[in-house]
């Protein structure tokens, strides 16, 4: 027989740190995610945050939600994230994340949005007929460094057998690339000025209250909060508890940082917040004055090259028109992300003021 265990918010630091939790082999959620959820400035103390599904005493499946608001003109809708969805192999396509998730739909009050999602997830929430599209992004993944030993080992084996080879192909190819940019000056300096997590001044507040059509309208507690308490960790603790989560908690390298960006005239011009995971750029929240997106083009092209990025993804239509000017003869790709929303919710809120930054969801943690 199979029973469902749900832990509340408020629960959940108490049921990480029981018995029960430590001896289970699959973790259903990762430490640096419960620090997360518990300090999330948007939750309620009796969100259901954790469903497991349990045979005997064995956990066989989990989903986590994560809790959110948007904005129906002035009135705040309260709301959860779908995020990390995981069964047993052994006990797959036996109905075990359908009832999971019937009763994550009626805790919630079918008041759900998801992105991010597997192609498995997706035909279960086609299943339910519960959802429908809000929006789409259209983005551009550039890849403007080699990354071999990254990508060929997975495909053969002699390729990871040979891996050091690889790594040195990179580096002496990255060398060579990387000189086409040593003579050109991608920043002039004497146009902007670039902050690095400024304390929050009247400034930026006042900046961001130009974009407040966005759906969810982040604030500074919002942004602190993805910051202070991220998902991905770099300490050898964490990458010895990866071992027992199904989703990634560990990176080599993962830094998220809030730019402000000034004009020669001291008028703050961009924020952008920036993550980079392994060598991989994104910029989850982008706000910016489009006159000035050939000097902020540059300033990302700057910290590509500072931090040996091999992969930026954007979407941002201004952006991407500048970073093709700069970034010649670099392989890119067009990418969409998806927004699903419950038709519960869907009435809720006005299509045609739909404004979504790709951080939204859980984009910016992963």
């Amino acid at each position: 027989m199979v029973t469902i265990k749900k832990i509340s918010l408020q629960e959940l630091d108490s049921y990480v740190n029981s018995k029960e939790f430590i001896n289970l082999q699959n973790k259903p959620i990762s430490k640096a995610r419960v620090r997360s959820y518990i300090n999330n400035p948007r939750a309620h103390k009796n969100d259901i945050v954790l469903f497991m599904a349990f045979k005997e005493h064995q956990i066989i499946g989990y989903r986590t939600v994560w809790a959110d608001i948007f904005y129906n003109q002035e009135k705040k809708v309260s709301f959860g994230w779908l995020s990390g969805s995981w069964v047993h192999p052994e006990f797959r396509r036996k109905g075990i994340s359908t009832l999971i998730f019937n009763e994550v739909l009626k805790d919630w009050d079918y008041k759900l949005m998801y992105t991010n999602y597997s192609e498995t997830s997706k035909l279960l929430y086609d299943k339910t007929t519960q959802f429908k599209l809000l929006h789409s992004l259209t983005g551009t993944r550039y890849y403007i460094r080699f990354s071999l030993a990254d990508i060929l080992p997975p495909k053969r084996k002699i390729f990871d057998l040979t891996k050091r080879f690889w790594y040195f192909v990179d580096e002496v190819l990255n060398f060579i690339f990387d000189l086409r940019f040593t003579f050109k000056n991608q920043t002039n300096n004497k146009n902007i000025q670039v902050k690095v997590n400024e304390v929050w001044n009247e400034d930026i507040v006042v900046f961001l209250e130009n974009f407040n059509n966005n759906l969810f309208k982040r604030k500074e507690n919002e942004f602190q909060w993805i910051q202070n308490f991220p998902w991905i960790l770099t300490s050898e603790e964490v990458k010895q508890e990866n071992k027992s989560y199904f989703f990634s908690c560990y990176a080599n390298q993962f830094e998220s940082d809030f730019y402000t960006i000034y004009n020669k005239d001291q008028k703050l011009i961009s924020c952008l917040m920036i993550t980079i995971k392994d060598g991989h750029l994104k910029i989850p929240y982008s706000y910016s004055t489009n006159e000035y997106m050939n000097e902020i083009s540059s300033f990302i092209v700057d910290i590509c090259l500072q931090k040996k990025v091999k992969t930026i993804v954007v979407y941002n239509r201004e952006l991407e028109r500048e970073l093709n000017q700069k970034l010649l003869f670099i392989k890119r790709k067009t990418f969409n992300q998806k927004y699903f929303v419950t038709n519960k919710l869907s009435s809720s809120i006005l299509k045609n003021t739909i404004s979504i930054q790709t951080g939204d969801g859980d984009v910016v943690f992963t």
